[in-house]
């Protein structure tokens, strides 16, 4: 990893100040580049030195607040204060063997566009999307070994080109946003492809493409209006990183006798009961043995994180941040975090994941929830609990607290809520079995699924291959499949309608019906919601506004045909006649036949 790199007995001059200097050792500063004009005007630099600190360095053109040598004596700590302008400077960092430039740029003036219920997301796994770029399939000096597309744990060589050639494809179903698994380098031995390992934090993966051209494809992306989400990781590093190779402290990470694996329990937080040990094991505990656990509360380590997701936003108008892992790091670091980007840009969006169970886990992290203790600024998190009750909905019969019951009650949790409406919503994502797999291959049950996130509060996600009938359920090198088409030489193209099946196709127009219609709907996007205890496998609900209101009706049996009597809804109906979304008709809104596992969405 080189981030801020200089060469031996190299001079560098500084017109700008009219320094010029040279300096013996190859010299690295994180961030590698910072602006003028931010609220915050404190700046904290981690320098690296491999030929070791003699004395603490300083900086020239800016007043140093503090300078102190690491634990590691290749490491100091220079903090400080930016100057007063909005204009772009350089600095000099003096190591005492010379200086090196530091730039500091003037600062963008874009606010993040972030996130909204009108918004619907697309959930790409890249190394298996699309490969526009065979050329940087296999660079050399990574320490991965498997780049076979037979494998399922290995690299497949999908890249950003990929997703920037087939941007009109996403853009036409009707998406106005991008989740893209993380793309930054990832130089570990094995199974290096989901970019959840990151080794370097300020580079795109080189098998991904570069920085330069993910600038590329985000300013694509908003000269269609679409949003940027960055997936971002901070519970965890890759074990090839450079700063657990040779960390400043050892304390940046969190160490035990032997392996110690997290117990995956987000509960220990608050659970009134908790064993102390629990709680510690859950925080401190690796994810998995090849993500050592990073140490938040380290002072130094909580500034290089909160600088580099700063530094991303700035560096390429990323709109907002989707949090991996979130219930696992340290909870104050991450309400630091996420107040310190809201300080910067107060429009982005931070959404977390919490894969838990039951609801008063998952809200327990939003902000505004009453029982948490800390102010976590979060906007909204993945919700799971809706996931988990839409499989229960179309998986078992309908009983008092169990299948469609199941999806009542977990609405009925909104109130846990202040904003349930940013909830992002999904029916599967890249650690899930496919959805249509889920539901043994049953595209009836997918479509009302389908036409149930896309009208349910929240902002919907669907995941990547999901419009193609993508199936694969048995583990995640096989559900973040390759997209037919996204290679040379694949004998199909999914990406065209000539290279998918009639059912495939079915499947990609109707998502693209409902996501396009959506986007109009003052109903779904800005609307409120209303729901009636589900009866008889019906289940039914109203988005609306003062002027537009839209119904909703869903029989969840596998098998029966429902009539629908619908007096019980008339306080929510203005008039006795409504335009079906899906086919365009004209309904007569006095009896309603609903067939099995079906979803009929009308226009009042």
């Amino acid at each position: 990893m080189k981030v801020f790199a200089y060469k031996k007995c190299v001079l560098y001059t500084l017109g700008l100040l009219g320094f010029t200097f040279s300096l013996s050792a190859q010299v690295e500063i994180y961030p590698p580049h910072w602006w003028t004009g931010m609220q915050n005007d404190t700046l904290n630099l981690l320098v690296y030195n491999p030929d070791g600190w003699t004395q603490k360095p300083s900086a020239e053109g800016a007043r140093v607040l503090s300078s102190n040598l690491a634990p590691n004596p290749n490491y100091a700590y220079l903090q400080i204060q930016l100057p007063d302008t909005r204009e772009a400077r350089s600095l000099v960092i003096q190591t005492g063997e010379g200086g090196i430039s530091y730039t500091l740029k003037a600062r963008k003036d874009v606010e993040p566009a972030g996130l909204d219920p009108s918004d619907a997301l697309y959930l790409i796994t890249p190394d298996r999307f699309a490969n526009g770029n065979p050329d940087n399939d296999k660079p050399e000096g990574f320490a991965e070994r498997d780049y076979s597309r037979d494998s399922i744990y290995g690299r497949h060589g999908g890249d950003v080109q990929g997703i920037i050639d087939h941007l009109d494809f996403i853009g036409d179903m009707g998406y106005t946003g991008l989740w893209i698994c993380p793309l930054l380098t990832n130089d570990q031995p094995r199974a290096s492809y989901h970019g959840y390992a990151i080794t370097d934090h300020y580079n795109i993966d080189p098998r991904f493409g570069s920085n330069e051209l993910y600038t590329q494809l985000v300013e694509k992306m908003h000269q269609r209006d679409m949003k940027m989400v960055m997936d971002v990781v901070y519970n965890h590093f890759g074990s090839q990183h450079h700063l657990f190779l040779d960390p400043p402290d050892s304390n940046f990470f969190n160490f035990h006798e032997g392996f110690v694996q997290t117990n995956y329990r987000a509960a220990t937080l608050f659970d009134p009961h908790a064993a102390p040990s629990d709680k510690v094991k859950f925080t401190d505990g690796w994810f998995d043995g090849h993500m050592p656990d990073v140490n938040q509360r380290n002072p130094q380590m909580a500034s290089f994180l909160i600088q580099n997701s700063i530094w991303w936003i700035e560096e390429f108008g990323i709109d907002a941040f989707r949090i991996d892992t979130y219930t696992y790091p340290d909870q104050q670091f991450m309400a630091d975090l996420a107040k310190a980007v809201k300080q910067e840009y107060p429009g982005f969006f931070i959404f977390g994941e919490t894969w838990v169970h039951f609801p008063e886990i998952q809200s327990y992290f939003v902000e505004g929830n009453r029982h948490n203790p800390i102010a976590t600024y979060m906007d909204a998190v993945t919700d799971f609990q809706f996931c988990f009750a839409v499989h229960e909905t179309f998986t078992q019969n309908q009983e008092w607290a169990k299948g469609l019951s199941k999806l009542y009650y977990r609405l009925a949790a909104d109130y846990l809520y202040d904003h349930p409406e940013n909830s992002v919503t999904f029916l599967d994502n890249h650690d899930l079995g496919r959805i249509y797999g889920t539901f043994g291959e049953d595209s009836e049950k997918l479509r009302a699924a389908l036409g149930l996130l896309f009208t349910m509060r929240g902002i919907p996600c669907v995941y990547y291959g999901t419009e193609i009938l993508m199936k694969e359920t048995a583990n995640h090198g096989l559900i973040r499949e390759d997209f037919p088409g996204g290679w040379a030489g694949d004998p199909e193209d999914k990406f065209t309608a000539e290279g998918r099946s009639p059912a495939e196709n079915e499947m990609h127009d109707y998502i693209a019906k409902l996501l396009n219609w959506r986007k109009g709907s003052k109903a779904i996007t800005e609307g409120k919601m209303t729901h009636y205890i589900p009866e008889n496998d019906v289940y039914v609900f109203f988005r609306h506004t003062e002027s537009d209101t839209v119904m909703v009706l869903m029989n969840s049996h596998p098998d029966a045909s429902r009539e629908v009597k619908l007096d019980r809804y008339r306080e929510m109906m203005s008039s006795n006649t409504a335009i079906n979304v899906l086919t365009g008709k004209s309904e007569d809104l006095n009896q309603l036949s609903l067939k099995p596992k079906s979803i009929t969405i009308l226009r009042l």
